[in-house]
């Protein structure tokens, strides 16, 4: 199944063993270096709760409704996942990185992206440049993903009359 990630933000999650709604998605953590999702932070409790995570592997189905885990056990500490923890320290977030190509042509912002949810990878990004023009480039364009900015090959078709762009 594919989801957009921004349909993701604010859905419930729900643990099978209590029948019941456990936390509440506020981030989708990205691995910069694989493009994989590493898991969610959540909201479970009150406004003055400790944070939690969730990680992908312990997602036991994808809805676009909601996500499903086997038990609340499965929220935990974000600092007892070494990667996740080092996201959040870095606090990347691909919604808004800027997108440029390899030669420094910039390309927009990520206003959204895609993901295959058997395999927790985001396949494709969602671009909006200045003039609001809307163009979606495949995970296979992306050299590299920095905490500034994702990297797409220059074989990437950028529209004219956008900054940076070859005339």
């Amino acid at each position: 199944m594919f989801i957009e990630a921004k349909n993701l933000i604010g859905l419930p999650i729900a643990a099978l063993d209590t029948q019941s709604k456990i936390a509440e998605i506020r981030k989708i953590l990205v691995d910069p270096e694989s493009g994989s999702v590493l898991g969610f932070l959540v909201s479970a409790g009150g406004i003055f709760s400790p944070k939690k995570v969730i990680s992908s592997v312990d997602i036991r189905d994808w809805d676009r409704n909601g996500l499903v885990t086997e038990s609340p056990n499965n929220l935990i500490n974000p600092i007892d996942i070494v990667r996740i923890k080092e996201v959040l320290t870095q606090d990347f977030d691909l919604f808004g990185l800027k997108a440029k190509t390899e030669s420094g042509k910039n390309l927009g912002s990520i206003e959204n992206f895609l993901i295959e949810t058997e395999t927790n990878c985001v396949i494709k990004y969602y671009l909006k440049d200045l003039v609001l023009k809307a163009r979606i480039y495949p995970a296979e364009k992306v050299v590299r993903i920095e905490k500034n900015a994702i990297i797409f090959m220059d074989d990437v078709e950028i529209p004219s009359g956008v900054a940076g762009a070859a005339a």
